[in-house]
């Protein structure tokens, strides 16, 4: 199916990458990504709400886990940087999405991409049917992609979560730190 839709777009003009400036561009777009299996170029089309959440969490769950390999006893370390989940173990919000999204995720999506048969457009967010299933997408200026939606509003409350607990273990740590010096003793 996906290649159907992929060599449909190519038919219509939009042979190469396909211009996800329009809804036909974003749809031609996502089918390319699946039909060549690339999970980056997938990443690339998510709505530009999704992909900043996901940046602020990795950053702060990133910044929370040096805090605490640095300056957490040892025996509160492991649960503590678990606690943390998978955000803290990835180098970029890319692999935070490629680790999130796996293949059953993608195969999800794909099932239900389709030519579009119906817009619903609220602001800067588009809600389409296709002929298979129905796909929000969202942009921020008419000059952007429609990126499509994904988990957006789990993926806001996490980020919100993942800087609030990351304070709180900057603060911990910075306790940490001072208790250490003082169990240390004064320099002579």
């Amino acid at each position: 199916m996906l290649i159907a839709l992929s060599a449909l777009f190519s038919a219509c003009g939009m042979g190469g990458t396909p211009d996800p400036r329009s809804v036909d561009g974003a749809l031609a777009y996502l089918a390319v990504a699946m039909e060549r299996d690339e999970p980056g170029m997938l990443y690339r089309a998510l709505d530009v709400r999704s992909r900043h959440a996901m940046i602020s969490i990795v950053e702060d769950r990133r910044a929370a886990a040096a805090a605490i390999r640095e300056h957490y006893p040892p025996a509160e370390r492991e649960t503590a940087l678990r606690a943390l989940g998978d955000a803290a173990n990835v180098e970029s919000a890319e692999a935070l999405f490629l680790e999130r999204c796996d293949a059953g995720c993608r195969r999800e999506l794909a099932g239900r991409l389709g030519a579009a048969v119906e817009q619903d457009e609220n602001g800067n967010e588009l809600r389409v049917t296709t002929t298979r299933g129905e796909i929000r997408f969202y942009r921020e200026n008419r000059s952007d992609w429609w990126g499509f939606v994904w988990r957006q509003e789990e993926l806001d409350r996490e980020r919100d979560r993942a800087a609030q607990e990351r304070r709180s273990i900057e603060r911990n740590a910075a306790v940490h730190q001072q208790r250490s010096r003082l169990q240390e003793g004064p320099a002579e």
